[in-house]
């Protein structure tokens, strides 16, 4: 009785040898991480229109690449930085080695915080009432 082991891949002369080109995370869409969220500034603590706020901001950013909301204003759909010492919450233990946090509008001037990796978005922290996670200055 014949076994059928299938067909050997054949490596072909364009991808043998060659190294992997590195991916370009600014040209993908942002995936959405939230098992890092902090106790306080989680969803439950948000009331409704929060949490709908919320989860609209996720899917807008979803539907925009990482270089788009890079360039876009603050205070629209892009981001600015937040430098650790003025964060007031815990900072979970895999994000301890941040120096700043980067940091979305989901409701009017309300701020989520968080770190990107790669093309994901780790959301550490949602602020519910304006000025509970840092000094806005």
């Amino acid at each position: 009785m014949a076994r059928n082991r299938g067909n050997r891949p054949v490596a072909t002369q364009d991808t043998f040898g060659k190294p992997a080109k590195p991916a370009n995370h600014d040209d993908e869409t942002p995936k959405f991480c939230l098992h890092f969220l902090r106790a306080d500034f989680d969803v439950h603590a948000l009331d409704a229109s929060g949490q709908a706020a919320f989860a609209k901001t996720l899917q807008k950013l979803a539907g925009s690449q990482w270089k788009e909301l890079i360039l876009a204003p603050r205070h629209g759909q892009g981001s600015e930085r937040v430098p650790r010492e003025q964060i007031r919450a815990p900072i979970p233990l895999r994000f301890q080695d941040q120096d700043k946090f980067l940091v979305f509008r989901y409701n009017g001037m309300l701020p989520m915080a968080g770190v990107r990796v790669a093309d994901v978005y780790h959301v550490l922290w949602i602020e519910r009432h304006f000025g509970d996670l840092y000094d806005h200055g």
